[in-house]
C-alpha cells in the first residue's frame, strides 16, 4: 500500500468550518446526540454552536436518517455550522480481535454518514492507539491499522467528511504523525486534546504543537490537574493554555475551538480563553 507524508500545510477551503483568525471568536460545545433535543436551545442561548459528541454507539445505530436532517435542519435555521466526534467508547479499529475491529468499522462508517447528514465537514476519531503496547503487540496493531483504515478513510472522502485523528492516550505527537502518514490520500487532519495532553503526555503543549500544529483542524478545549482526565473548564487546572493562545495568534486561519466541559462551565471557560487569545 502506497505511503505518504502529512502535508506542512492546511488548506483551509478543505474544512470550510474554520473561523478566520481576527473575527469574533465562535467556540462550539460538545452536546451528546441523544441530548440534542434537550441541551440545543441552552447552547445557542449561551452562545455556542454545536459539536455532535456521537458517545453511543447504540444510539447512533438506532437514530433514523430523518433524525439527523431535522438536526441540521434546526442548526442551520440558526446560521449555525458544526462538527461531530465519532462514536469511540470500547472501538479500535485496528484490535487484534477481528469482531472488535469490524464492529468498529461500522460504527465510523455510520458516524461518517452522520455527519454527512448532519452537514457537518469534520468527524473527530479515536485512534485507540495504546502507548502500553508490547512490541510485538505495536507491530501487529499497526500492521492492522496500516490494512483497515484506508476504507475508513475513501467512505470519508466520498463523503465529504475529514476525519481528525484526536490524540487521547497518546504520550507523543509523532505517533500521531505515523498513524497519518500511513493513510492513503490527503484528507486526514486531527484534533489536539488539551486535556489529553496534559494527563496522558509528558511533553507540553509547544512540542505538540509544534509537531503537529500545521494539522490540526480541530481543538477539543478543557482543563485538569496533569493527573485525571477531568474534563475541567479552562484554567481551572494546569494545562498551559498561555502558551497555546499566543500559537493560535499568529494563525491565519483558526481550528474549530470546541469546548468539551460541561454547559454550566463553559461561559467561564470561554471568557477566560477569550482573554488569553486576545493578548
Amino acid at each position: 500500500m502506497r505511503r505518504r507524508q502529512v502535508k506542512h500545510s492546511v488548506d483551509p477551503s478543505t474544512v470550510p468550518v474554520q473561523v478566520q483568525a481576527g473575527a469574533e471568536m465562535r467556540f462550539f460545545l460538545s452536546v451528546p446526540l441523544s441530548r440534542f433535543d434537550d441541551m440545543f436551545d441552552d447552547v445557542v442561548k449561551a452562545g455556542f454552536y454545536p459539536e455532535i459528541r456521537m458517545t453511543r454507539a447504540d444510539y447512533l445505530a438506532k437514530t433514523p436518517r430523518p433524525k439527523f436532517e431535522e438536526m441540521r435542519a434546526r442548526i442551520e435555521k440558526r446560521s449555525l455550522r458544526t462538527f461531530t466526534h465519532g462514536p469511540f467508547f470500547g472501538l479500535d479499529i485496528a484490535s487484534l480481535d477481528i469482531c472488535i475491529s469490524e464492529y468498529s468499522a461500522d460504527c465510523l462508517n455510520i458516524g461518517l454518514e452522520a455527519t454527512a447528514a448532519l452537514g457537518g465537514s469534520v468527524m473527530v476519531m479515536h485512534t485507540g492507539y495504546l502507548p502500553q503496547f508490547s512490541r510485538g503487540g505495536r507491530r501487529y496493531w499497526l500492521r492492522n491499522w496500516a490494512e483497515r483504515m484506508p476504507k475508513i478513510v475513501e467512505n470519508a472522502e466520498k463523503l465529504g467528511v475529514t476525519l481528525a485523528l484526536e490524540n487521547t492516550w497518546d504520550d507523543r505527537p509523532e505517533i500521531m504523525l505515523h498513524l497519518a502518514g500511513m493513510l492513503p490520500g490527503d484528507n486526514v487532519r486531527f484534533c489536539l486534546d488539551t486535556g489529553h495532553v496534559n494527563a496522558f503526555s509528558h511533553l507540553g503543549i509547544s512540542r505538540w504543537w509544534d509537531m503537529i500544529g500545521d494539522h490540526v483542524v480541530a481543538l477539543h478545549l478543557h482543563d485538569n490537574d496533569g493527573l485525571s482526565d477531568d474534563h475541567l473548564a479552562p484554567g481551572e487546572g494546569t494545562f498551559d493554555f498561555e502558551t497555546l493562545a499566543g500559537r493560535l495568534r499568529s494563525l491565519e486561519t483558526m481550528p474549530m475551538l470546541d469546548l468539551e466541559v460541561d454547559l454550566p462551565r463553559a461561559p467561564r471557560g470561554r471568557k477566560h480563553l477569550e482573554t488569553l487569545f486576545s493578548g
